[in-house]
């Protein structure tokens, strides 16, 4: 074993949330050879969207990596890096019973001019990344079942979708397989461990007593606000309503073979599920409680869009609390003090950031232990 490993099993790092921030980091920490502590009082529950302990579990799972109209820029390197490292991710935490895999295509429709011509310097731009604009024959198709006419389209043939449930599971699996500690409780108080010179940080359990840190990564969403508070730092974060729907539609309606993965119209997503049944979902609204004005929005929207939308039924309904910065780019990575560090804010983009954000943390770590 070199140094530089025997030095990591020694440290010690609490990660506190478990959405996928909390847990992607702290799965690339563990597989890094981290002593790796994953907190949450829900951490070990049964992961169910329709019963959903976190933002993440009530997501769609859509990445929309390389659609992204701009090509450079944080926001860019981000999505960028986080779409090669999905890829690499994958091949490891696809355990034989999981079946996760990235479902492509995802394809983008307009019905305004503006729009369209915003399309036209995407598929310019990104052309090398799998992106083109629709053709007439698939513009004639999906004008076939919308009501308002269509302007133009645009397919990412690397974009798409990763179901979020089977993804968390995987994951989990693999976080036993590299033996990250789950932790139970919750955090009620982190402070600095001022009486010692050897563990840095002093975390206060609700359960059970308290635990000695190197480092503590921060990822709880809107929980980081009193976390933080206690400390001194000011984190502004809005809670943000994710809304899904899940409709069964009349039999025999569409031509399935050629939906997409994902459908995106006028921001709301639509998903294929099961021979009759649609998933549409957007996140749409500010505050802790669905309501019911957004979620007729949303159903509105699409039933004066598609056709056969107006004869649909809901089947289920779920939602999702994310966290969004109110006066900072998303998401929040930083290190606030040494050895303390937030992963959190990500808003629509969890799951679609979650491996680069994740690399952003190992590296922080790795250069203080380096230095």
């Amino acid at each position: 074993m070199n140094s530089q490993k025997a030095k990591k099993i020694e440290i010690e790092v609490s990660v506190i949330g478990s959405g996928i921030a909390g847990i992607t980091t702290a799965f690339y920490l563990g597989r890094k050879g981290y002593k790796v502590n994953l907190i949450d009082p829900k951490v070990n529950s049964e992961i169910n969207n329709l019963n959903p302990n976190n933002g993440t579990q009530a997501a769609l799972g859509v990445l929309m990596g390389n659609i992204y109209k701009k090509s450079k820029g944080r926001a860019f390197l981000l999505r960028n890096k986080s779409m090669k490292l999905w890829k690499e991710w994958l091949i490891e935490i696809d355990h034989s019973e999981s079946n996760i895999k990235l479902e492509k295509p995802l394809i983008k429709l307009a019905n305004s001019e503006q729009e369209y011509q915003s399309m036209i310097e995407i598929s310019k731009n990104k052309k090398a990344h799998g992106i083109e604009l629709l053709d007439k024959n698939s513009i004639e198709f999906w004008n076939s079942i919308f009501e308002k006419k269509l302007i133009g389209g645009l397919i990412s043939h690397e974009d798409g979708r990763l179901n979020p449930i089977k993804l968390i599971k995987s994951l989990m699996k693999s976080l036993d397989t590299i033996k990250v500690n789950k932790v139970e409780d919750s955090v009620i108080k982190i402070s600095k461990n001022v009486n010692s010179s050897e563990k840095n940080w002093k975390i206060y359990l609700e359960k059970k007593d308290t635990i000695y840190q190197d480092y503590i990564i921060i990822c709880s969403a809107i929980n980081t606000q009193k976390l933080l508070s206690q400390l001194g730092h000011i984190i502004n974060l809005e809670p943000i309503l994710g809304q899904v729907i899940e409709l069964e539609l009349e039999n025999n309606l569409t031509n399935w073979e050629k939906w997409p993965a994902i459908l995106n119209y006028q921001s709301i997503n639509f998903i294929h599920h099961n021979p009759n049944h649609m998933i549409m979902g957007a996140t749409i609204e500010c505050g802790t409680k669905p309501s019911l004005s957004y979620k007729q929005q949303m159903l509105n929207a699409s039933k004066s869009s598609l056709k056969w939308m107006k004869q649909a039924k809901i089947r289920k309904e779920w939602h999702g609390i994310r966290a969004r910065p109110t006066n900072e780019a998303s998401p929040l990575l930083k290190e606030l003090e040494p050895g303390l560090l937030i992963n959190t804010g990500h808003y629509r983009n969890g799951i679609l950031l979650a491996p680069s954000c994740a690399e952003w943390i190992a590296l922080k770590l790795d250069d203080r232990i380096n230095n």
